[in-house]
């Protein structure tokens, strides 16, 4: 019998056309594609990919299942690739005629129900693939070669039945060391990322991603909850035999650490810092997704700083303390503000995340945030609109306060596009909040200080001249607004930010 031949592929949707290009290579569908590998051989053929929804539409796509012609095809997405999602899943079904289609991801373990409306779809898995997607290749390889099998009793898979979706969950995997090293030799990750930025906001830079825990504690109601609530890792020592895997085999030495909360364990987290120090490997680290900031102690600071770690993107989303406690983030402001000042003391590029519109959220609650994030040593921040994505306990609050129904959701918006919402001002008002944050936090004497001593510590000059022009356009200011120090530093930028892009509206 011929190997069966497996497509996993990674749809992602950024609606911000004219600035950032950002593609990342699949780290989930690696775990998955190796231990696929792992456990069938050559009885299987396996391709991974990444694909990135853009003015392009899925030409790409189409000569991929062309060329390919998989006898199962597995996508994975956020919500905000939702459309292409589907577009992609009845393309494969209706013009190549893939037998199996199955959605994975946090899309389709957040809303199974969206991904089954569509009978392209054979099934959606909820929660972690690997153990489920290996069973379902052993149900088509038994099947005897391509074509639809039962897929009826394995857990983990949400499928259609009688009018209605049946799942039986699968137990998460407890022990996360027990899983195959990712075998990066599957994919072509370097050429995935060529010319795209990465997660840290860097250009065409070598990379590799670290994803060392699984599951967070914390409650927080805009989070999609793939992994659950209580945080399962990887030992220290596995994640150092990953890294050196990476740096012997490929020469990399910048690595992007993805997890959603890497310092939960901190004994774990400061032995693996000591580890690279004691390897002398020569490092530099990056945490795009986020510390929880207010775990951050001036002992760790040291050690990371040791260790190579030259950013990190601290979520602090609301100044508010009651915003904080009605979305359950529940973060010590004065904590993270101190980790954040030394941080940046010590050189590192510090980068803050904040939310606006939160459900019953108020003028003076949402100036708080900006106030915050002036007020802080932060490096960099982004200001995001607060989306409201169906199967998150955000989206049941919010349907308290409003008819969501009526709530122009745009599921394939972007975090950075203003909308209505139920927050307590109008949609125009807080537009002009973002504007003022925007310009109080990037143009202020202290920030580009701040900016062109820090930003070099890990960015080059090309990303560096970036950030400077994006920032530059959300403004809207012209030199005349700026003082007159800043409006010196900035000089270069004013004269060319024209020709950078004709975009109207933020890109921050």
């Amino acid at each position: 019998m011929d190997p069966l031949r497996i497509l996993l592929l990674d749809v992602s949707h950024v609606t911000l056309e004219t600035s950032v290009d950002m593609l990342e290579y699949p780290l989930g569908l690696l775990y998955v594609g190796t231990v696929l590998k792992e456990t069938f051989g050559e009885r299987i053929e396996l391709r991974i990919e990444s694909f990135e929804y853009k003015t392009t539409g899925i030409a790409r796509v189409e000569a991929l299942l062309s060329e390919w012609r998989p006898d199962f095809l597995g996508l994975r997405s956020l919500t905000m690739g939702r459309g292409p999602l589907h577009e992609v899943a009845s393309l494969a079904r209706d013009t190549y005629g893939v037998p199996v289609i199955v959605a994975g991801g946090p899309h389709a373990s957040d809303n199974p129900a969206d991904v089954l409306e569509n009978e392209a779809f054979d099934a959606a898995v909820v929660g972690e693939g690997e153990d489920t997607a290996v069973e379902l290749v052993e149900r088509l390889l038994a099947n005897g070669g391509p074509g639809r099998p039962e897929l009826d009793g394995i857990a983990g898979l949400a499928m259609r039945r009688n009018g209605g979706i049946t799942l039986t969950p699968r137990p998460y995997i407890q022990d996360l060391d027990s899983l195959p090293i990712p075998d990066h030799s599957l994919i072509d990750f370097l050429e995935i990322n060529r010319g795209h930025v990465d997660f840290s906001f860097r250009t065409n830079v070598p990379h590799a991603n670290l994803f060392t825990s699984r599951g967070c504690p914390y409650l927080c109601v805009y989070c999609h909850q793939v992994f659950g609530k209580r945080m399962r890792s990887h030992s220290a020592e596995r994640i150092l035999d990953e890294v050196k895997r990476l740096h012997e085999g490929w020469g990399i030495t910048r690595f992007q650490i993805l997890d959603d909360i890497f310092n939960l364990d901190r004994d774990r987290a400061m032995k693996f810092l000591d580890l690279v120090v004691r390897e002398d490997l020569d490092l530099v680290l990056s945490f795009p997704n986020g510390l929880r900031g207010d775990r951050v102690d001036a002992e760790m600071i040291d050690a990371m700083w040791e260790a190579g770690v030259r950013y990190i993107s601290y979520a602090i989303e609301s100044g508010s303390r009651r915003i904080q406690k009605l979305i359950q983030k529940n973060m010590n402001l004065d904590r993270i503000a101190e980790a954040i000042t030394r941080s940046t003391a010590k050189g590192i590029v510090t980068k803050g995340y904040f939310m606006l519109g939160f459900p019953t959220e108020t003028e003076e609650e949402a100036l708080q945030t900006v106030a915050f994030a002036n007020e802080t040593d932060l490096v960099l921040a982004m200001f995001f609109s607060v989306v409201y994505f169906p199967g998150t306990p955000l989206y049941r609050m919010a349907d308290e306060v409003c008819d969501m129904q009526a709530y122009s959701l745009g599921l394939e918006d972007d975090y950075v596009e203003m909308r209505d919402g139920p927050y307590s001002f109008s949609q125009q008002r807080l537009k002009e909040i973002k504007l003022k944050a925007i310009r109080e936090f990037f143009f202020s004497p202290k920030r580009v200080e701040l900016a062109f001593r820090v930003l070099p510590e890990f960015f080059n000059q090309r990303d560096i001249d970036a950030s400077m022009l994006v920032a530059l356009i959300s403004s809207e200011l012209e030199e005349s607004d700026l003082e007159p120090a800043v409006a010196e530093r900035l000089h270069r930028y004013l004269l060319v930010r024209d020709r950078f892009s004709t975009r109207e509206g933020f890109f921050v």
